[in-house]
């Protein structure tokens, strides 16, 4: 028996209104704009009005941005370019983005019914929401989302890359609407946000970002896990009341990606921030190669951050030093964290630059053995090696202990003339217990 829920699913998979699979909560499937029916009544009442040009239902508001805390100069793009190379210097229509749709996943039969846009014009915030009246009328609004994109010079959006672009694309395919994708420039703020505040945020959600970073708490907020159910009781019944607190959510969204954006331009502009904070800002710095930025925000990560965080960005500065070839000021920074921490990682940098660059290997050599005696699990097999061949350099090549002798590494070499030796030993032996094994199996 095929259930109602089913046939409202192939609805979504036919995707182009010619199989009236379920009832339509409108009365006649293409009678969109009809006074008598019930649904379009119910459509209105949540305040929306039917668009003669794009043919879809649209709710529109508009919010002073002064009403919000925010001003106009957060956006330009000048500073926004701060956040990601993806912003285009010349400016432009700023765009926000967020949907709503009848389930998490991006199959086929995920259908997008709620449509939040956001963008600014002037000190004032526009708003506008499309909703889906029927299943099977998707063509409409995936046209005028198209169109939408294309009139931006940049989109923003939370999680959009992995999930709004890709559902709405995909149901470009499903709708029949035949249209290139729009090339806009996109900037998706959930990773900017892992990268600046994972360490600081349980989640990294749009409602955690709300409620720990903007500290703003929704009162009385429909969670985004019930909407798709409100609009399959919409589909079911024709009573579009249920919708209401949809729309509410999908509206605080799409204004909290303005408030988001807003926060991140003004953090990345601080001169003091949070002590947690300056790893994450050196390295958002690093990956956009402003380097002596990120520099400068290890420096005080290591100055001022909690431990392990302090550590961390000791350890990121050094490393970037000795990429920019700069050996001086690198094996300051490893002495500092070796000194320090004990840190093993130090410890190899400061021995290969006694080696090589400073030509001493016999110092390298006392440095690794320091170091073996102090190395975690799984840097001591690093510094055994190192130590058997500075030995060597050192000395010449070491001989094999005597039994009961007082070489230097005869604690550690458990028999062997090398630790190489050593290795094709244990090697050796695991394949002769592997042989054993598979005989007896």
């Amino acid at each position: 028996m095929v259930t109602q829920p089913l046939r409202l699913r192939l609805a979504a998979l036919q995707g182009d209104g010619r199989l009236p699979l379920a009832p339509s909560p409108l009365g006649r499937s293409h009678d969109l704009n009809g006074t008598h029916s019930e649904g379009a009544a119910g459509i209105r009442d949540l305040g929306f009005a039917w668009d003669e040009e794009r043919e879809i239902f649209v709710l529109r508001d508009a919010i002073p941005l002064s009403e919000l805390g925010l001003s106009p100069a957060a956006f330009e793009f000048s500073r926004l370019g701060a956040v990601s190379p993806a912003v285009p210097p010349e400016g432009g229509r700023l765009l926000l983005f967020d949907l709503e749709t009848t389930g998490l996943q991006r199959g086929a039969g995920t259908v997008p019914f709620l449509y939040g846009w956001g963008w600014l014009e002037g000190s004032r915030l526009q708003l506008e929401q499309w909703l889906l009246p029927q299943l099977g009328a998707e063509e409409a609004l995936v046209e005028a989302a198209i169109h939408q994109l294309k009139a931006a010079e940049l989109l923003v959006t939370y999680n959009g890359g992995s999930y709004d672009l890709p559902l709405l694309r995909s149901r470009m395919v499903m709708s029949g609407v035949d249209r290139p994708w729009p090339a806009t420039p996109h900037l998706d703020l959930l990773p900017v946000v892992r990268r600046l505040f994972r360490h600081r945020l349980e989640r990294c959600t749009l409602r955690s970002a709300e409620v720990e970073l903007l500290h703003l708490r929704r009162e009385g907020d429909l969670p985004g896990r019930e909407a798709p159910e409100r609009f399959w009781q919409f589909l079911r019944d024709g009573d579009a009341a249920p919708l209401a607190a949809v729309v509410r959510h999908n509206r605080e969204d799409v204004v909290s990606l303005l408030r988001l954006l807003d926060h991140v331009v003004r953090h990345l502009g601080v001169d003091d921030p949070h002590p947690t904070d300056w790893l994450s800002l050196g390295r958002f710095a690093e990956a956009r190669g402003r380097l002596e930025e990120a520099h400068a925000s290890y420096r005080r990560a290591e100055e001022l951050s909690p431990a392990p965080l302090d550590r961390a960005g000791a350890l990121r500065r050094a490393r970037l030093l000795r990429r920019q070839n700069r050996p001086t000021e690198a094996c300051a920074a490893w002495t500092s964290i070796w000194e320090r921490w004990r840190d093993p990682e130090a410890a190899e940098a400061l021995c290969v630059d006694l080696e090589h660059r400073q030509g001493d290997p016999a110092s390298a050599l006392e440095l690794a053995k320091l170091a073996f005696r102090e190395a975690p699990v799984g840097w001591d097999q690093r510094f055994a090696r190192r130590i058997w061949r500075l030995e060597g350099r050192v000395g010449g090549l070491p001989q094999r202990p005597e039994p009961g002798g007082d070489r230097p590494w005869a604690a550690w070499l458990p028999g062997g003339a090398s630790y190489q030796a050593w290795l094709a030993l244990r090697g050796a032996d695991r394949g002769r217990r592997e042989r054993r094994l598979t005989a007896v199996g």
